[in-house]
């Protein structure tokens, strides 16, 4: 437990130094839309890529490959709650569909995958990427739509990560041997991304006044579910029913914050920012105590 509260610690450390450097003057909103731009098209995709062509070999799909089926059905059900929670919390359309979003996706892309790598190295990633892959379609097509009032279209899931984890699956399954000078490049642009995305988190949080955040209560029930509810239900549903391997997997993602999507989508497009701001501030925050304690009671670690 110790282990992962000092390693949940070193990201969030990049995220006060995101807030202390906007909240200072030093950076602004501006920059932390070219740093979200970088995580998108360059530090994930090449984190994402490296992974998969490097591990996704034909004998690692043999024994996976049931595991995205199971992952589908998971996100099937926690979407199905989501929506009704959604409905129920959220005193207009809109807020409610922030609610159910981020009860959906939570940020794995950006602080889950860099918490798994360092704590359990680069199969439990890839374990862990492939688990996710539904929700990250679900991320990009429905939930987009969802949070930006747009309609769904087949060009959402033309996004630099799904075309980064297909280039990777087809090197993986085809063992293609990759340039020296590739291969490093694309582990120095992996490197970055964890730092990038925490500090993105800590100038996306600092660009609201906390006390206007934080007075909603439906935010704290919001919160709550996702950091303790979720985790706890669908790790302990898989660990009775399929394995406590997979079950360790699905909490590594179900254990996360909410995602910084929830601004970042609404954002792009006009919208109120203001529920998923104050989400990813809380829930940011909170997993601090609640992903050692969820870990530990799972043995990941």
């Amino acid at each position: 437990m110790i282990v992962v509260f000092e390693q949940v610690l070193v990201l969030f450390l990049f995220a006060a130094a995101g807030f202390v450097l906007t909240r200072s003057g030093v950076v602004n909103g501006e920059h932390g839309g070219l740093l979200s731009k970088l995580l998108v098209y360059v530090f994930l995709p090449c984190n994402v890529f490296k992974t998969f062509s490097a591990r996704f070999t034909v004998e690692y799909l043999r024994v996976h490959g049931m595991e995205m089926l199971l992952s589908l059905a998971v996100l099937v059900a926690v979407a199905v709650a989501a929506h009704f929670v959604g409905r129920l919390l959220g005193r207009e359309r809109y807020e409610g569909q922030v609610y159910e979003y981020s009860l959906v996706v939570p940020n794995a892309g950006y602080m889950g995958y860099a918490l798994a790598e360092s704590l359990l190295g680069s199969t439990a990633l890839l374990n862990m990427m492939l688990f996710n892959l539904p929700v990250s379609v679900y991320t990009y097509t429905i939930g987009f739509c969802m949070l930006t009032k747009r309609k769904l279209t087949f060009r959402k899931l033309c996004n630099p990560v799904i075309i980064a984890m297909l280039l990777g699956t087809a090197a993986g399954l085809l063992s293609l041997p990759l340039p020296a000078v590739l291969t490093e490049a694309l582990g120095t642009a992996a490197g970055c991304m964890a730092p990038a995305a925490m500090l993105l988190t800590g100038i996306v949080v600092a660009g609201y006044q906390f006390a206007a955040l934080l007075t909603n209560w439906r935010v704290y029930v919001v919160t709550a579910i996702r950091l303790f509810v979720l985790p706890l239900a669908v790790g302990g549903a898989l660990w009775y029913l399929v394995s406590p391997a997979v079950a360790q997997t699905a909490v590594l993602i179900y254990a996360m914050p909410c995602g910084l999507n929830s601004v970042v989508f609404p954002k792009s497009v006009g919208e109120n920012c203001t529920y998923g701001a104050s989400l990813a501030l809380l829930s940011s925050v909170c997993a601090c105590v609640s992903i050692p304690l969820v870990f530990a009671l799972f043995g990941i670690g």
